[in-house]
């Protein structure tokens, strides 16, 4: 089902307009109106009632405890674009910037794990309400422990490892695409909830809208897709290339980074200048160091707001 909805934008900000259901009801000939200031939208509360299904009542009783400060200021230059909550005794949601969020723990069985957007295309607003993501047991194996990462690419994907399962989200605009929320809990799912909202999805949207208040003066780059030269055998050129663009009113400089492994470490920097607007492919790499035994593990660029992770194989020697 296409859950995609548009609204035409007012020039006031997000929430104004009616919402358009994209999907015309055939028997009615009309279409469906909902309220863009919906708590149970894409970026509400992210509070959900257990009472959609009362089978998960079990499921759905632990409570969560937001982790943002309650009026979604930044708390710094290197980490204002990172929030963390608590889904659970045994998982934790970080929304790293607008277009890059993951979920951490241990699923099971029927267990899920979606992204909700919103997006700009030609200055009409739109969104999309958990259409991309997984269920664990259908889509991916369980149980499952690890990392589950959310990042806009260029199409729908998901690259399943052991330990991190990366879930491409398509870049539904032409104007830009922000991950509103994460629905993490089955209740939520059935009744295509968030459970946890993006505290910056606003002042994301905000930088996307037409004549909106987003600062022209700051150059952004944000990192779309990654391809690698994986699996390649201990010794040789692990390569990822990826594109960059900056989506900011102004050019700038920034340093893009290669960081490897389970315990992060930079193995490669470099630093591109864009215009407004412009785009790149750039290329990053490193020697892999000799191992005996295949390796599987995460790589991941970054600029300074934004990054995209892949998971690689590496052949041992021994």
């Amino acid at each position: 089902m296409d859950r995609r909805k548009f609204v035409v934008a007012t020039g006031v900000g997000v929430g104004l307009a009616g919402c358009i259901d994209a999907n015309v009801d055939s028997s009615g000939g009309g279409t469906d109106q909902s309220d863009p200031g919906d708590s149970n939208g894409p970026t509400g509360s992210g509070d959900s009632s257990d009472d959609s299904d009362p089978s998960l009542d079990d499921e759905a009783s632990a409570d969560e405890s937001r982790g943002d400060d309650g009026n979604g200021d930044r708390d710094g230059d290197e980490t204002d674009n990172e929030d963390e909550t608590e889904d659970g005794p045994d998982r934790s949601v970080t929304f790293h910037s607008c277009t890059r969020a993951t979920v951490s723990g241990t699923f099971d069985a029927d267990d899920v794990a979606f992204a909700s957007t919103g997006f700009y295309d030609e200055g009409l607003y739109g969104d999309t309400i958990l259409e991309d993501g997984v269920v664990f047991g259908d889509d991916v194996t369980a149980p499952f422990s690890g990392s589950v990462t959310f990042e806009i690419g260029n199409e729908s994907n998901v690259d399943a490892g052991d330990e991190e399962i990366v879930v491409e989200v398509p870049d539904y605009g032409n104007d830009g695409t922000v991950i509103t929320s994460l629905t993490t809990r089955r209740a939520d799912y059935m009744g295509a909830a968030p459970t946890h909202a993006n505290p910056h999805a606003d002042e994301c949207l905000g930088e996307l809208e037409p004549d909106g208040d987003g600062d022209d003066g700051t150059a952004t780059f944000d990192v779309a897709g990654a391809e690698t030269n994986a699996p390649v055998t201990a010794g040789e050129y692990l390569e990822a290339s990826v594109e960059i663009e900056n989506a900011g009113g102004t050019s700038g400089t920034e340093t893009v980074e290669l960081i490897v492994g389970t315990d992060p470490e930079r193995v490669d920097a470099r630093q591109i200048t864009l215009d407004a607007g412009e785009r790149t492919i750039l290329t990053v790499g490193y020697e892999t160091p000799p191992v005996d035994n295949d390796q599987e593990f995460p790589v991941r660029v970054e600029t300074e707001g934004d990054a995209v992770t892949r998971t690689v194989l590496v052949y041992g020697t021994g």
